[in-house]
């Protein structure tokens, strides 16, 4: 399988997470659209396909969280908290060259959380104010509201690149998306209440985004691939407005002339405090860096597996957050 159609097959497969971030990517936490450059596994690179791709992979992120007893406290000093310990979403997509210098892949996406618990929903409120929360009183636990999950279908995302520049070394491309609120947005707690918009597996909101990547070679032997993108959305279910986001994503790609690649990145996510009912969510926003290895696989002459781990070696998060543990993302593409 030759370097160029290999770096072609991954490019519409892969999505720091930011997704982006991450992110994607799970969209209600600021990640973005992930890519797949020449070679990388989550930059969005600047090499052109050249013929029709389709791919599918599997990001999991996984959270520090709470006891029920940092809850209660978080209570009486006045602080609706919920949290979650994952997520995984789930990417079906198909890429195709429009002419030599353009290429359009499509995303569809699948999103799970997992592992919801509340101090501040109706439930919560309710036993609450029955029995007053009182910090350092464990009595009181039973009034965290527990669900168990909210799965459904995402949102679409259409991402568009256009090489402007190509000097034979070095290509750089523009990048221009939109996310469309094809994605659930009606799943309930446990206890029969709408779950907040930014756990829903969609938005409701439509979402656009634009940014630049490079591609190009350190050595003979370094590829490297690289991005930087920004997000804006409108108001989504429940006046939910997610905050603005950049992302940047760096990947180099080693001996990406042989069957196996390994690949290292860094990636970030810088995000914006979510608005709600007009009024700023305090315990959102924040930035994000990890730092990515992982390694890609060629299998026969259209095939591709790849996986990487990502470790947040930076974390700034807005007021009352769960730190982000890891993520690691799978996935499998084939050209057509």
């Amino acid at each position: 399988m030759s370097e160029v159609k290999f770096r072609n097959v991954l490019l519409a497969a892969t999505s720091v997470s930011m997704l982006m971030g991450g992110v994607s990517t799970a969209h209600a936490h600021g990640e973005s659209i992930r890519g797949g450059g020449a070679g990388s596994i989550n930059a969005v690179g600047a090499t052109i396909l050249e013929e029709k791709v389709i791919g599918l992979r599997w990001d999991a992120r996984r959270y520090e969280t709470f006891t029920d007893q940092q809850l209660i406290d978080f209570k009486a000093q006045g602080e609706d908290v919920h949290m979650h310990s994952s997520e995984d979403a789930y990417f079906l997509s198909f890429g195709f060259p429009v002419n030599e210098d353009m290429d359009i892949n499509l995303m569809l996406q699948y999103n799970n959380f997992k592992g919801f618990k509340d101090n501040g929903d109706g439930n919560a409120n309710a036993c609450f104010a029955n029995t007053p929360a009182v910090v350092g009183d464990p009595s009181t636990a039973n009034c965290i509201s527990p669900t168990k999950e909210s799965p459904g279908i995402g949102d679409t995302l259409v991402t568009g690149r256009y090489r402007f520049f190509n000097d034979g070394d070095n290509q750089w491309t523009s990048i221009f998306g939109v996310i469309l609120p094809t994605g659930k947005i009606t799943n309930k707690t446990d206890g029969g209440e709408i779950i907040g918009t930014h756990n829903q597996p969609g938005s409701g909101a439509i979402t656009f985004q634009g940014g630049v990547a490079y591609s190009g070679h350190l050595t003979e032997a370094i590829a490297l691939d690289a991005d930087v993108l920004y997000r804006f959305g409108t108001q989504g279910a429940k006046q939910f407005r997610s905050g603005n986001s950049w992302q940047f994503d760096v990947a180099a790609s080693f001996a990406h002339h042989s069957s196996v690649v390994p690949v290292l990145e860094l990636n970030g996510i810088f995000f914006d405090q979510d608005i709600e009912n007009d009024e700023i969510k305090a315990n959102s926003g924040g930035d994000v860096v990890y730092l990515s290895p992982g390694i890609n696989f060629k299998i026969g002459d259209k095939q591709g597996i790849y996986t990487n781990f990502s470790y947040p070696v930076y974390q700034e998060l807005t007021g009352i957050s769960n730190d982000e543990k890891y993520r690691w993302s799978l996935g499998w593409s084939t050209s057509l």
